[in-house]
This record gives structure tokens, C-alpha cells and sequence, in this order.
């Protein structure tokens, strides 16, 4: 499944994945990982306002 995920930094650039296939936070809670099936970008946690995904990722399946 593929859903999108926003990052906001800092100083306020955006950076939108449209076509993520996964995104985690490292164990130490300083590295934010979002995979895609072309790319992986790394971003330390330290650099991050917030960011957000697609709710889909969440739902339940049956």
C-alpha cells in the first residue's frame, strides 16, 4: 500500500512523499526513515517541526 507522509522542518520547508510504502522512527528516537520504492530519505528527528501521514496506514483490516 502507498500513502503519503509531510514533514515540516524547522525553518518551515515542506517536504511531501506521495508514494511512501513505509516510514519509522529509529530505536534512539533520532533518525525518521521514509521508504519508497524508488528511494529511501533519512532525516535526523532534530531537524523535524512535525510531520503527518495518510490515516489509511491506521485503518483496520478485516
Amino acid at each position: 500500500m502507498q500513502y503519503w507522509v509531510k514533514v515540516v522542518f524547522t525553518d518551515n520547508q515542506e517536504l511531501i512523499v506521495n508514494e511512501a510504502v513505509r516510514h519509522t522512527i529509529s530505536d534512539d528516537m533520532e533518525i525518521l526513515e521514509i521508504d519508497t520504492q524508488k528511494e529511501v530519505t533519512i532525516i535526523p528527528i532534530k531537524q523535524i517541526k512535525y510531520f503527518s501521514c495518510d490515516a489509511t496506514v491506521f485503518a483496520n483490516k478485516k
